[in-house]
This record gives structure tokens, C-alpha cells and sequence, in this order.
């Protein structure tokens, strides 16, 4: 009896045996516990998924031909940074020589650059700031001579709207200086000229002058002598300035603060 159990025992161990080796053939047979495989099953197998692209979602944007230009740029002028630093620190003939080459180098850029903007320049005349504000002495002559018959023409007209304050106090020597050109002003082109005395005395060119009765404060006069222009029709105030002016620049301020417009002569 005992013979037969143990013959039993044996056949049902190799039948086990037989059927762990079915299932490990079915895929339990790692030669390694580290080694990862996707058709093979064991906790430690760890596999990335894999990212499929987005079709809808653009890629890199291209830089622009700008864009490309300023990092070139900008790596030119740290280049020549680094140069020059090392350079000054370590002043020997190679390091000035390498700083000199690439100073050389960004200056026949900078010739290239300039040599083109004239070249420019030249074949448009639209963009040609000297044409509206010359620098030739000749040009310069001409330009001053039809700017100066534009404002004596246009004073006449002026007259007729506007008037001159002029704020003076009677013990103020560059007040005294001012008044016969305010007055030469008034003669020559008909505008008139309204003094105002903040102390209450006269000047030679102006015996008989009104009392401040709170304009000074409506002009913000801050400083003597003063002057500004007064529209009679709607009853707008333009400073003209401060201190010592001659005719021709309270002239030349009048007419470009009444018929030009902000950057039309620059």
C-alpha cells in the first residue's frame, strides 16, 4: 500500500510539474526579473505610452527675418563685450588684437549701413529731413528769408484776433529792457500790446498800464516780464515766455503757435 502512494505521489508530482511548465511557457518564463517585455506580464515592467502627435496643434513657429537679425545682433555685441572685458583685464597683445579685429569687423557694418541710408536718402526725397530743415548755408539763407516774409505776412492777419499780454513790474530792469521791443511790435505790425503792472508803477514805453486785477494768476505768471497772446473772439490764452525777447522771436513765436502745427517745422 504504501508502495502505491508513493507511486502516486510521483505521478502527481510530475503532472504538476508538466502543467507549471505549460503556464510558464505561456509566458511566465522570465530569464531575468529586470528584464522588460510588453507581451510578458510582471509588476516591475513599467512601459512609457507612447505619444501620438496632435495634428491640430502647430509647431515651432519660424522666426522672422527681424527677429533672426536682433539675435545676430546681439551676439555680435556681447562678442565684442567678452573681447574688449578681456581686453582691459588682460591686456596682452593677442587679446587687443582679437578685440580690435571684431571692433573692425562690427565698424565696416556700420559703414555698410550708413554708405546705404544716404544712398537711400538721396533716391527719396519724402525722407529727406534736410529738405525741410537744410544745413547748407546757402539753403539756410533761403529757408530764414521765406519763414521771416510767411510771419510778417501772416502778423497782419494775427492783429486782427489777437492782442499781447505783457506782465512787467515797474522795478524789474529786464522789464524795462523788453518794453521798447513790445512796442517796436506794435507799430510795425498793428497788434496791440496790453500791459498789465503787477506793482501798480509805469514804464517809459507804457505810462499808462492796468493794474493786475488777477490775470497774472489766470497766465500762471511765475516770472517777469511776461508775455502772452489774448484771442478777443474766444478769449483763448497762448504763452509766449519769459524774459527778454526781441521782435523777430516774439514774431517767429507767434506764428508758429498760431499757423503751424506741432512738428511741421522739425
Amino acid at each position: 500500500m504504501r508502495k502505491e502512494w508513493l507511486a502516486i505521489m510521483m505521478t502527481g508530482s510530475l503532472l504538476a510539474s508538466s502543467s507549471s511548465a505549460t503556464v510558464i511557457s505561456g509566458g511566465m518564463d522570465y530569464p531575468s526579473i529586470w528584464a522588460c517585455e510588453e507581451a510578458k506580464f510582471h509588476w516591475y515592467c513599467d512601459i512609457e505610452p507612447e505619444v501620438t502627435p496632435d495634428p491640430t496643434k502647430p509647431g515651432a513657429k519660424a522666426k522672422t527675418s527681424e527677429e533672426a537679425a536682433l539675435e545676430e545682433l546681439e551676439r555680435l555685441r556681447k562678442a565684442l563685450e567678452a573681447k574688449r572685458a578681456l581686453a582691459l583685464m588682460q591686456p596682452s597683445p593677442e587679446n587687443l588684437k582679437a578685440y580690435i579685429t571684431a571692433q573692425e569687423a562690427l565698424m565696416d557694418r556700420a559703414s555698410v549701413f550708413s554708405d546705404v541710408w544716404r544712398r537711400v536718402i538721396w533716391a527719396n526725397p519724402d525722407l529727406n529731413y534736410q529738405l525741410r530743415n537744410p544745413v547748407n548755408n546757402a539753403a539756410i539763407q533761403v529757408r530764414d528769408v521765406e519763414r521771416t516774409q510767411k510771419e510778417r505776412a501772416s502778423m497782419k492777419e494775427i492783429a486782427r484776433e489777437w492782442g499781447v499780454f505783457f506782465v512787467f513790474r515797474s522795478d524789474c530792469p529786464y522789464c524795462h529792457r523788453m518794453a521798447p521791443a513790445l512796442k517796436l511790435l506794435a507799430d510795425t505790425y498793428g497788434i496791440t500790446v496790453f500791459p498789465i503792472s503787477l506793482d501798480g508803477g509805469v514804464l517809459p514805453d507804457f505810462p499808462s498800464p492796468a493794474r493786475d486785477n488777477g490775470m497774472a494768476r489766470v497766465l500762471d505768471v511765475k516770472q517777469v516780464p511776461y508775455v502772452a497772446l489774448g484771442n478777443i473772439k474766444d478769449h483763448r490764452l497762448i504763452p509766449l515766455g519769459s524774459g527778454v525777447l526781441s521782435v523777430q522771436d516774439i514774431v517767429e513765436r507767434i506764428y508758429i503757435l498760431t499757423q503751424t502745427r506741432p512738428g511741421e517745422l522739425y
